[in-house]
């Protein structure tokens, strides 16, 4: 028996192949995939290539097996997160889980965009049973995990005003997010703020912008960067959420220092901020429609990847 996957292979390109069935690993589990969303992230080709070779996909949902860990029965369903920190090491102590070592050396093997993936044990760390959500939200649950750090980090206060820079998946996921404080998303694409809008968030054209005491950068990019700079008000924060290009330099002028402003980072997420997404999505806080433009077969997903990474699509996920 094999298992067919999508692998990246470089330069932008991913071809789906076949590969022999994993199995399932001392303490841990084998399971079948139900859905996977492709990442904004997998996107990036100078991140990708130096991963070469790659199985794409942790944005992951599906059944178990075989088990090996009582706790995560044979049929029932999981959200596994493809690292998990070891929670006791000083960085894990502190909160930095994304900077643990274990943290860093996990992973889903083959990959989450495959047909059927192990999960050793030291992932169960962060691995949840979802029997009671739809395969197609539990995939979310990683990338809004993402979204609920960022949140975290910015330290939101009543009254603030917030803006989000960029509507593509993540942009969206943040007004989600933040919808408690009425969040206003940017973006120049017309089509970007049509989809939003019609899904029940708040979006604007740039020229309409508002002043914001706190705003989300979901494109890495300087131009966003600098935008945000016109909007964001004395004191306030300004989070970062996706990384510059290789030999990119991020230019930070001197009048953030007399604005007292914050300007953060916000990398990928810990056990607690999964927790919090999977929270927001039983209460219904975000459904796949939302943000899922395509719900396609594996074998779509070489062309669906290249119309995401063009922007003509938003964002697509793999029913197996």
């Amino acid at each position: 028996m094999t298992n067919r996957l999508a692998r990246y292979i470089g330069d932008g390109r991913v071809e789906i192949v076949e590969e022999p069935m994993p199995v399932c690993p001392p303490g841990g589990l084998l399971v079948q995939t139900e859905a996977c969303g492709l990442c904004s992230g997998e996107l990036m080709s100078w991140y990708m290539d130096q991963k070469l070779p790659h199985v794409l996909g942790h944005e992951v949902a599906g059944i178990v097996r075989e088990s090996q860990d009582e706790r995560f029965p044979v049929g029932s369903r999981v959200f596994p997160h493809h690292h998990a920190p070891c929670m006791i090491c000083e960085l894990c102590r502190r909160g930095r889980y994304v900077h643990c070592p274990k943290w860093k050396r996990t992973k889903l093997r083959p990959g989450g965009m495959a047909e059927w993936f192990s999960v050793d044990a030291e992932n169960l760390s962060d691995t949840h049973i979802t029997d009671d959500l739809r395969a197609i939200d539990a995939a979310l649950i990683e990338p809004l995990a993402c979204v609920m750090k960022s949140v975290r980090l910015a330290q939101i206060e009543p009254g603030d005003r917030i803006a989000v820079i960029g509507l593509g998946v993540m942009g969206l996921m943040h007004l989600a997010a933040a919808a408690a404080h009425q969040p206003i998303g940017y973006d120049f694409n017309e089509a970007r703020r049509t989809w939003a809008n019609t899904q029940g968030f708040r979006a604007a054209a740039p020229e309409d912008a508002q002043p914001a005491d706190v705003v989300f950068v979901c494109p890495g990019s300087q131009a966003a960067f600098d935008f945000a700079l016109t909007l964001i008000q004395p004191g306030g924060a300004v989070v970062l959420f996706a990384p510059l290009g290789p030999g990119e330099h991020l230019a930070v002028p001197q009048s953030t220092y007399f604005k007292e402003l914050r300007i953060l980072h916000s990398y990928s997420a810990g056990p607690p901020d999964t927790a919090q997404a999977i929270a927001a999505i039983r209460k219904g806080e975000l459904r796949a429609e939302q943000v899922i433009s395509e719900f396609i077969p594996l074998a779509d997903l070489p062309s669906a990847y290249g119309e995401m990474k063009a922007g003509r699509i938003l964002k697509p996920m793999v029913i197996f």
